[in-house]
């Protein structure tokens, strides 16, 4: 196989400096990363959460934890950067004319135990690995099937479909429905 030409490399570069060439040609930089959550008590937070660098700003994610506390006992938990990003690129499936609706993210054993059958004993709440979420506007079956496809593009993520909201998770690739139930 032969090297590629000097004007070769030039024009390659000058294309992908211009942003001619398709992303999977260039290696893209990390970008900013925005989200807009609000959750059940109507707390709010629409922010920049990763900076054009590709880091994290630490203060925007503990505002994050806080919004996805266990609100039944007021307490936060883990909060992966991972469930956030995953979060942001299916917001940005939508645009950022609305926001994501929280309806659960992390649960003590104790809130999780209190919901009865529909949650597992296992749950990747108790972990803050998973959110339940809905949008204003987009049927929850258009917001998982969003979901499941960045799932099979990134190759992660659980989705559940349930009557009114949809449940995303970091573990791994999982799909399920319980519509009827909350």
């Amino acid at each position: 196989m032969r090297a590629p030409s000097r004007r070769r490399m030039l024009v390659v570069a000058a294309a992908s400096a211009a942003g001619l060439l398709a992303p999977s040609r260039v290696r893209a930089r990390p970008l900013q990363r925005l989200i807009w959550v609000i959750n059940q008590r109507d707390e709010e937070f629409a922010a920049t959460y990763r900076r054009e660098d590709g880091h994290y700003d630490f203060h925007a994610l503990a505002r994050l934890q806080h919004l996805f506390r266990d609100i039944r006992e007021n307490l936060p938990g883990p909060l992966p950067p991972q469930l956030i990003d995953l979060l942001a690129i299916l917001q940005e499936s939508f645009g950022f004319d609305r926001p994501l609706r929280l309806h659960s993210g992390y649960r003590t054993p104790r809130t999780n135990a209190s919901i009865g059958e529909g949650a597992s004993p296992r749950s990747f709440h108790l972990h803050g690995m998973a959110a339940d979420i809905s949008m204003r506007g987009v049927s929850p079956l258009d917001l998982a099937l969003a979901a499941h496809a960045i799932s099979l593009r990134l190759g992660i993520m659980g989705v559940g479909l349930y009557g009114h909201f949809v449940h995303v998770d970091i573990g791994p690739v999982a799909r399920w429905t319980r519509i009827g139930r909350s």
